[in-house]
């Protein structure tokens, strides 16, 4: 059996022999394997000789309300992650150059989960956030300085300190105006918000607003906390294109130095838009357009138990829908629908999915900012008026997904975990229908509307999984418990 600190070195070849085949941000899945015989560490298969490794460890990166194990490779120039596949192997799952790496403190923000921050700290690049948990304080405190100490290191010598950044700026009163100001490597978020409020003299104070980032043709707007760094997010969008560029005649390349220029070569839908607009609570009396009216242009048919539902006819009473429950989760399903109808913030959200899930790519796998749904969470148990519309749709997916996974008995019935498994084990398709056609039926009434309802809900967004590219494997596994 080889000792310790000779396993350790013969994993960190390895890992730096498999990821000098690949650019920075790779997130292929590569396996890394221990065995790899050279026990040294080759610092030049990182295409620069000065890179040095400098510390490793197991960790968990917690984002939302998900925790995953991970093992985190620290270099003087950049940060690797990866995944234990067994005792003798990893799966590199990302690698990020250090000058793109951002740390904070704001563990609530990022994660659902009650985190210390005697062990745990916040760390992100362009455009995510994680709350990184060590196995103790003193372990937490060396690689944060490490971390900060390298982070600063590799900013100092960036070419490009200096980036013009262009900002879309949207006002309590509902006008727009554009911006251009020229950030530094150095500068937050926050920073970035106060110096656009008062170089437009808009209203309110800095605090009231937000600042978003739309990263590329097919990511969705993305709020910043303000402890990140939009020239990293920029630089960041910058070389992740130039990578995906095809062909070595493009005439698009990254020559040190030059980054201001090959922004403006960048085409539109690969360039990054900053959006600074005002935060839900400064929105103050504006209205926003009714749910109906947000789905106006939407045409497609309703499955028939949303159609049934979300259509009320004309002068009927407001109690037929529990609109405002003193409290929705954690409670059974028999006391949240006692006229036999959903709460109606749960109609809302399955409206919302129904429209907006088809024609999102990962919905229910990509997590949500865990403020907004910490936010709205609250805003739903308490009773408060909710109008789900002007929602992020992974926001919706992430409180509908919660709220199933608090049914007090599961919205299947525990007590019936046997009856389900045995139907399951049945040889054929058609015996398997037809015992599970059975358990239904002994469902309560409100645990089978609801069924209905998600039913209806997973199976459109499963029938467009060629854009969306979640089955119904994958749905399946991002709706099930923990």
């Amino acid at each position: 059996m080889k000792p310790a600190v000779q396993r350790r070195r013969s994993t960190s070849a390895a890992l730096s022999k498999a990821l000098g085949k690949s650019r920075y941000h790779s997130s292929r899945e590569i396996i890394l394997s221990s065995t790899h015989g050279d026990n040294g560490l080759p610092a030049g298969v990182f295409s620069n000789s000065n890179s040095i490794f400098i510390l490793d460890g197991r960790v968990q990166l917690s984002l939302g309300l998900q925790t995953q194990e991970r093992h985190l490779f620290l270099f003087s120039n950049m940060l690797v992650v990866a995944k234990s596949k067994s005792s003798s192997s990893l799966k590199l799952k990302k690698k990020v150059h250090l000058s793109e790496v951002w740390t904070g403190s704001c563990l609530s923000e990022v994660s659902e989960k009650k985190m210390s921050p005697d062990t745990s700290f916040v760390i992100g690049w362009p455009t995510v956030n994680y709350v990184v948990t060590f196995s103790s304080s003193e372990v937490k405190e060396r690689w944060l300085s490490m971390l900060l100490w390298h982070i600063y290191e590799m900013k100092q010598t960036e070419y490009a300190k200096t980036l013009p950044m262009q900002i879309l700026v949207m006002d309590k009163e509902k006008s727009s105006s554009n911006t251009k100001l020229s950030i530094s490597n150095m500068e937050t978020a926050d920073n970035i918000i106060k110096k656009a409020t008062e170089d437009l003299g808009v209203s309110g104070r800095p605090s009231d607003y937000h600042l978003w980032v739309i990263s590329g043709r097919d990511n969705p707007a993305y709020p910043l906390i303000g402890h990140e760094h939009p020239f990293s997010i920029i630089l960041g969008c910058l070389r992740g294109s130039v990578d995906q560029w095809p062909g070595p005649s493009n005439g698009l390349q990254l020559p040190e130095g030059h980054e201001t220029s090959q922004l403006e070569q960048l085409p539109r839908d690969r360039q990054c838009h900053f959006i600074l607009k005002p935060k839900p609570q400064a929105l103050g009396q504006l209205q926003r357009a009714p749910l109906q009216k947000h789905f106006k242009r939407k045409k497609s048919l309703i499955d028939w138990a949303l159609r049934r539902s979300v259509s009320t006819p004309t002068g009927s009473p407001a109690s037929q829908s529990p609109a405002n429950p003193r409290k929705l989760f954690g409670l059974s399903l028999t006391s949240v629908c006692p006229e036999g109808t959903l709460p109606k913030p749960i109609m809302d959200i399955l409206y919302l999915l129904y429209h907006e899930g088809p024609s999102t790519q990962g919905i229910f796998r990509r997590s949500a900012n865990a403020k907004n749904c910490k936010e709205l969470k609250e805003k739903l148990n308490s009773g408060d008026e909710v109008r789900v519309d002007g929602e992020s749709v992974f926001v919706a997916a992430a409180i509908l997904t919660d709220f199933l996974r608090n049914i007090p008995d599961s919205v299947l019935s525990s007590g019936m975990h046997h009856l389900w498994m045995e139907a399951l084990d049945k040889e054929s398709r058609a015996h398997k229908t037809e015992a599970i056609q059975s358990l239904v039926k002994q469902l309560p009434e409100a645990n089978l509307l609801l069924l209905k309802h998600l039913f209806g809900v997973l199976h459109h967004i499963e029938q467009n999984a060629v854009e969306n590219q979640m089955n119904a494997s994958n749905l399946a596994l991002c709706i099930a418990p923990n």
